[in-house]
């Protein structure tokens, strides 16, 4: 049978196996047994498929269904899923019955995951991302000494832009910038010290979040959607999580806006007042935009440098930023076919100029980072992940 004779959904169902697949392969393996077993495990299974076959088109992500298989599992901690799932005080080591247990389990709550994947979104904040923002954050001080504006696209519940009240630990010693804070952020430095590359942050004098549905941090089902994004393991992550949200809910330093990436971040940071520059930070933007919507997202950032400095500072896949108008030579070439992993770098916009810059190479989650030798390293010594 051609794929032209397939049955309809056959082909969204191929690409949805080669999806968990792939995330099982380059993103479970070695960091959630549950996870990678799972993946695996949907991929050859037609009534889990089915789950997010049965969805609209723009809610079929893997995300989502673990997500929502995770968030009725905080409130069934008795089940036998939830004994696989040590977030959720689970003891038990993957086995042969786990992807049958899901199974049954998205069984019995079909129609509960079916609203949940039908309405809600994607929404994370992966704290650890924070480690790129920082280093992003110094590369503009060093071309543009000040303060700066923040402004986080795809913020989710703004808990990033905090990210100068977090502690952090690199290569599990304690960085010599101030402030103690009851969240730490850990991070590997791979292919260098670690010493001394996340400097003291300049002021930063606005903090504001870009979000087509933004997270009400009072709002405790709010609260549980974003806990549902931790992975099975990720006890320590979890702890986290709930630090940085209790430190967001005491704060007013903080306001995510309602908007949509390539149509309002011009109109957003134009009407920012004062003239330092601004900082865009996007972590895993991309992935959720057609290959022209980044193009219209990047003229927006170019469109806003017409009235003010603006910095992209950014930890995405490469092969998703290869498809963009950024300069960066080590892009074209294999670098851009490694989306397992992502880049950290900044583009620099102003005065009719623009300085684009690759930092570092990193896992999708910042767990860990290897800094760029130069400006035109592309990696070829790192050995794949």
């Amino acid at each position: 049978m051609t794929r032209d004779e397939q049955p309809p959904g056959a082909a969204e169902a191929e690409r949805l196996q080669r999806l968990f697949r792939f995330f099982g392969a380059t993103q479970g393996a070695g960091r959630s047994p549950v996870y990678e077993t799972l993946s695996e495990g949907v991929a050859g299974d037609p009534s889990l498929l089915a789950l997010l076959l049965d969805t609209p088109e723009e809610q079929r992500r893997l995300s989502l269904l673990f997500a929502a298989v995770n968030l009725l599992l905080a409130s069934r901690r008795g089940s036998e899923l939830a004994a696989y799932y040590p977030i959720h005080g689970g003891r038990r080591a993957v086995d042969d019955q786990l992807v049958s247990t899901f199974a049954a389990f998205c069984g019995r709550h079909r129609d509960e995951l079916a609203c949940l994947l039908s309405q809600r979104s994607t929404q994370t904040n992966e704290i650890r991302r924070c480690v790129a923002l920082r280093l992003g954050v110094d590369h503009v001080h060093r071309h543009w000494p000040g303060p700066v504006a923040l402004v986080e696209v795809g913020a989710s519940a703004g808990l990033n832009l905090l990210f100068d009240h977090y502690d952090y630990r690199l290569n599990g010693e304690a960085t010599a910038t101030p402030p103690a804070s009851s969240v730490v952020v850990s991070c590997e430095v791979r292919g260098s010290s670690g010493a001394d590359i996340l400097r003291t942050a300049p002021e930063i004098t606005r903090r504001i979040g870009i979000d087509q549905r933004p997270v009400d941090l009072s709002d405790p089902d709010a609260r549980a959607w974003l806990e549902a994004f931790i992975w099975p393991e990720q006890i320590e992550e979890l702890a986290t999580l709930r630090g940085a949200i209790d430190l967001a809910a005491s704060t007013a330093a903080t306001k995510v806006v309602t908007g949509e990436a390539t149509m309002d971040t011009a109109r957003i940071l134009t009407e920012l007042p004062g003239h330092e520059p601004v900082v865009v930070f996007t972590a895993s933007l991309l992935s959720y935009l057609t290959t022209r919507a980044r193009s219209l997202f990047v003229a927006q950032l170019q469109e806003a440098s017409r009235r003010r400095p603006v910095a992209w500072v950014f930890t995405e896949a490469p092969g998703l930023l290869a498809t963009t108008t950024l300069d960066l030579p080590a892009l074209r070439g294999p670098l851009a076919r490694r989306n397992s992993l992502y880049v950290v770098g900044a583009s620099l916009c102003g005065d009719g100029q623009r300085h684009d810059q690759l930092l570092g190479l990193a896992d999708p989650y910042l767990r860990w980072f290897s800094p760029a030798r130069d400006p035109l390293d592309d990696f070829p010594w790192m050995p794949p992940d």
